[in-house]
């Protein structure tokens, strides 16, 4: 692994979780803290404590999706769905008629099925 270009964050709570965080996620959390620290004017200890909790908040927390992709079949028909509760929207498309559903990789489904745009709409 590569030696990290960021500081270390002040506050120990803070640096454990921020080690966490993938490379997206800590550039978010970077760039909120020097926003809050130099356009806001907090100390930079307070910076980094609230540029954590909006980075989380707006992210997630590391290691856990925010959606899950689920792809499911009906009638020979294949289609991808979002959920954010992986038990319930498979229960959901059973009940309106799926033959199959598995779980898929949902950065792979977006590149690959809709060259990395999707449209969202609601089911009936």
């Amino acid at each position: 692994m590569l030696a990290s270009h960021h500081p270390v964050p002040l506050d120990a709570g803070v640096a454990r979780l921020v080690e966490q965080l993938d490379d997206n996620r800590r550039e978010a959390f970077e760039e909120r803290a020097g926003i809050l620290q130099f356009d806001a004017r907090l100390p930079r200890l307070d910076a980094e404590r609230q540029a954590l909790i909006q980075t989380l908040a707006r992210h997630g927390l590391p290691g856990r999706e925010l959606f899950i992709a689920l792809q499911a079949e009906f009638e020979g028909a294949v289609q991808w769905v979002l959920v954010s509760d992986e038990a319930e929207g498979r229960a959901r498309l059973l009940r309106l008629g799926a033959s199959t559903v598995v779980r898929v990789d949902t950065r792979e489904v977006l590149e690959v099925q809709f060259g990395g745009l999707a449209w969202l709409s609601t089911t009936a």
